[in-house]
């Protein structure tokens, strides 16, 4: 078999003209090719040839060139879904973080709103601790103050701060202590008093004089002394 290319075809006369790989030309019929459909100028052909007549022809159909179409078209499609997915990640993330910060918000709102509730508790405390002085209810005034030493607690896991001797002062501790030494319960006055985490001088004075009523001469004189630092 010769390979060649059709130079003409008349598809009305039903014949043509090819031309083989050195240059010879050859006439044909279209009752010589084995694929009529597909003759027309410039296709690839095989053939054999009886003198200047070309028979027994068959077209050559080209292998369509897809790879790299196909290539651009995968690539293509890659590219929009690789955007596509970025797009949705990004979309994601925004809305994961707006979701993050409503919760802080509302969690730090639901601090606050708990923050005040337990500051208000602790104030009701603190004025009952009042009342039950001026009624001269020491054990109620000693119990309102250690509960309110457990709010302070409660206060300070909401982030606010009160010192312990703050709370002391706040809480009237040292007028309770008087309470309970002038009801000669020296028991209970001496475990109302703290002095070891106290600041102020007259706090000091006011709590040797209950621990001498009650015999502490020891614990009676380092408060003098403490107050003394303050106020020499």
């Amino acid at each position: 078999m010769m390979q060649g290319k059709i130079l003409d075809y008349n598809d009305d006369m039903k014949s043509g003209f090819l031309r083989d790989e050195a240059e010879n030309k050859y006439h044909f019929f279209t009752g010589d090719c084995t694929n009529p459909e597909k003759l027309e100028m410039g296709a690839d052909v095989e053939f054999i040839h009886d003198g200047e007549k070309a028979t027994n022809i068959t077209v050559i159909e080209k292998m369509k060139d897809t790879s790299a179409s196909e290539a651009r078209h995968t690539k293509e499609t890659l590219a929009k879904k690789s955007k596509k997915s970025i797009s949705a990640l990004l979309i994601l993330i925004l809305i994961l973080t707006i979701g993050a910060l409503v919760a802080i918000v509302i969690f730090s709102e639901m601090q606050k709103n708990k923050l005040k509730e337990v500051q208000t508790h602790y104030e009701t405390q603190i004025e009952n601790i009042k009342k039950y002085l001026l009624e001269g209810d020491c054990m109620n005034a000693a119990s309102e103050y250690h509960n309110a030493a457990n709010t302070r607690n409660e206060i300070y896991k909401y982030g606010a701060y009160y010192s312990i001797e703050t709370h002391a002062q706040h809480g009237h501790s040292i007028e309770i202590a008087e309470c309970f030494g002038n009801a000669k319960d020296f028991s209970n006055a001496i475990k109302m008093l703290d002095i070891k985490n106290a600041n102020d001088a007259d706090y000091f004075n006011r709590a040797a004089i209950i621990y001498k009523q009650a015999g502490e001469m020891e614990s009676a004189q380092e408060a003098t002394n403490r107050a003394q630092e303050i106020i020499p």
